[in-house]
């Protein structure tokens, strides 16, 4: 399931645990108004499921659909009591999950859009207007200099390996959306994409902004804080970080605060660690990361907006100084011509 959807069934679970509708009857109150017959059939299942005796947790799991993060966050929620305010934090959680998966989304389409047209632009320029030009030139009596038909034989093959390139990478990406929707996995995509989100400022940002999210509903769902810290590292794809947090589990078992541990990690470092330490000994943990949770969104939108502000000019400059290539070499044999007719 989506993260919108995701989004939507904990906000729905805590409206009906709120208004004291019990789980099953809610769940078949939703498969009334579900959209399609597939999210129908699961919602009458899971009803049946609860109605039977089992958890929520566990019919959840049993439809194979909803994540480990999820179910278990609904088992420990049921156990301790505080499934309302913890389907309530998760449909936040996910909903941001959700806005942050749109605004990378937009920043790699938009990009690519740019740079499509951008090339496309030059082919035509290079393949349809200037042979007109050439021929033109030609029946004047004149002629492009060498350089020019150089330049635009090189530009014409360029720019239509370009071309060429982004359908490419358009349908590769598009057959790797569909596998993994079937379940097959493709290796060398998934290599490219761990080794981009290692590296990556943003991938890495998002990672701490999921840390903080988890741990925050965890304190406020009265969670063990060893059980949150184990749920965290289940939402980082990243080695490196979830190796640090493992250490920093360790140190937990081992009888350290959760600040020692996440100090141990070194993955939070100068203020944001003073706020952990404050929330630590205050006991408004939860209110700290909540605060880093948003401080992190916000750098994540804030370095995706400046890549987007910075790339966009720089198309504009790019196409601006070709197009003005091309008149100039066509301008300079007509100045030519009329120099000579003067």
């Amino acid at each position: 399931m989506k993260a919108k959807e995701l989004s939507s069934f904990c906000m729905q679970i805590s409206f009906l645990l709120g208004a004291g509708i019990p789980i099953d009857a809610g769940l078949s109150v939703l498969a009334e108004d579900a959209e399609g017959q597939s999210e129908k059939n699961m919602l009458l299942q899971m009803s049946e499921d609860v109605e039977s005796g089992i958890s929520l947790a566990a019919a959840m799991r049993k439809t194979a659909l909803f994540p480990e993060y999820l179910t278990e966050m609904a088992q420990v929620g049921q156990e301790t009591g505080t499934l309302e305010t913890v389907m309530k934090s998760l449909a936040q959680y996910y909903e941001k999950e959700h806005l942050l998966a749109q605004t990378i989304k937009n920043a790699v389409t938009y990009p690519l859009i740019m740079v499509s047209m951008l090339m496309i632009v030059l082919f035509v320029l290079l393949t349809k207007v200037m042979p007109i030009f050439e021929e033109v030139y030609n029946q004047l009596g004149a002629q492009l200099s060498p350089i020019t038909k150089n330049a635009v034989q090189i530009g014409t093959i360029l720019s239509g390996a370009a071309i060429f390139a982004i359908i490419l990478f358009v349908f590769i990406s598009i057959g790797v959306v569909i596998s993994s929707k079937k379940g097959y996995k493709v290796m060398w995509a998934e290599k490219l994409l761990e080794n981009l989100k290692e590296r990556s400022s943003v991938a890495i940002t998002l990672s701490k902004r999921r840390i903080t999210a988890v741990l925050a509903i965890a304190i406020k769902s009265g969670i063990d804080m060893e059980a949150g810290m184990d749920m965290a590292i289940k939402l980082i794809s990243q080695k490196e970080i979830r190796n640090k947090l493992l250490e920093g589990k360790e140190k937990m078992e081992l009888g350290g605060s959760m600040y020692d541990a996440l100090k141990e990690t070194q993955i939070f470092t100068g203020m944001d660690m003073q706020m952990i330490k404050v929330g630590n000994r205050s006991g408004k943990s939860d209110s700290v990361f909540e605060e880093l949770s948003k401080k992190y969104e916000d750098e994540v939108d804030t370095a995706i907006d400046n890549l987007i502000m910075r790339f966009e000019p720089t198309m504009v400059v790019v196409l601006a100084v070709i197009v003005g290539l091309i008149l100039l070499s066509v301008m300079m044999p007509l100045v030519g011509i009329m120099a000579s007719i003067g």
